[in-house]
């Protein structure tokens, strides 16, 4: 593919100035115990029952926003019915589902579902296989089975790491945090939680910071929001969820992540991530799919120049 540097060069004299990023991240939340369930959002650093929606009609156990943010993906769940659950969007303001679809016509308990800022993808597991997803069409792709780990490992939700790429999962049958190699499904034991999960799950990484958080559900309407040692894999209670009777999935969205032109993740908006992105791009690197497409061509460049001169807050 043949590119103009030129253009760029020239849209760059004429950029808007460096700017900094506020660090704030929200955790968007489905209580799957709720009648009907309800969708919360509550800041990382300080968790609340924050109920934005109390009639989402949203229902199921994998969700997670795409790279920029603004798209909040779920796979439906239908008991004894795999070929009527559904991949597809959820709003975040009214926790209802959109669906794209099926993801796959045998597969019926979706557990986890992340996206992988590093290679532009979105992962997902069911049972003990591990996929990708196709945000168009909603079509699952395996991987491969997840393979060695604890035994009778009961893996019940994923998530990928911001910056490295790392996938972990959350084994309930044993209680411990796993790392997964994302080509292989090849499964390496960390260490225990320190807590007794059982039932749905919820787990997400900070785009902002890389910590790790967790629903961790316990049972009978108790559980905690904790931060989970990648080390060790020991969590650590934030706080002792059993007042809200919560069951929840859950996703984090950062706000720095909704100014787009911060290409390069170092919190400005500035020349750097101009030079960044001209370089992923004549690269035909996969993070230079700037509108998440899945091709990288003149219209990702177009977006990003848009993007840049509409600057940052």
């Amino acid at each position: 593919m043949t590119r103009s540097r030129l253009g760029i060069a020239l849209v760059v004299v004429s950029g808007t100035a460096a700017s900094s990023l506020a660090q704030v991240s929200d955790v968007y939340a489905i209580n799957l115990r709720a009648t009907p369930n309800t969708l919360i959002r509550f800041p990382v650093d300080a968790p609340a029952p924050n109920i934005i929606s109390a009639n989402a009609n949203f229902d199921g156990f994998a969700m997670d926003f795409n790279g920029d943010g603004s798209v909040l993906y779920g796979i439906t769940y239908v008991a004894g019915a795999p070929a009527s659950q559904q991949f597809g969007t959820i709003d975040t303001t009214t926790g209802n589902f959109t669906a794209i679809g099926n993801p796959n016509a045998t597969e019926a308990n979706w557990g986890g579902l992340s996206w992988d800022a590093t290679t532009n993808t979105m992962y997902a597991m069911a049972g003990a296989n591990l996929y990708t997803i196709n945000l168009a069409t909603g079509a699952a792709t395996l991987v491969a089975p997840f393979s060695g780990g604890p035994a009778g490992m009961l893996m019940i939700d994923i998530a990928v790491h911001p910056t490295t790429g790392q996938m972990y999962g959350n084994d309930i049958a044993t209680d411990q945090l796993l790392s997964i190699d994302k080509a292989t499904g090849a499964v390496t034991i960390i260490g225990p939680t320190g807590f007794a999960t059982n039932f749905a799950q919820g787990m997400d990484f900070d785009p902002a910071t890389g910590i790790l958080y967790a629903t961790l559900y316990t049972g009978g309407g108790t559980g905690s929001y904790a931060s989970i040692d990648l080390t060790t894999g020991a969590a650590t209670r934030i706080l002792d969820t059993f007042a809200w009777n919560a069951e929840m999935e859950m996703a984090i969205r950062s706000n720095a992540v909704d100014c787009r032109a911060d290409f390069n993740g170092d919190n400005q908006a500035d020349f750097f991530d101009y030079l960044d992105f001209a370089q992923a791009f004549d690269a035909e690197a996969p993070e230079a799919d700037f509108n998440g497409d899945n091709q990288v061509d003149f219209f990702d460049y177009l977006d990003f120049v848009q993007a840049f001169d509409a600057g940052c807050d």
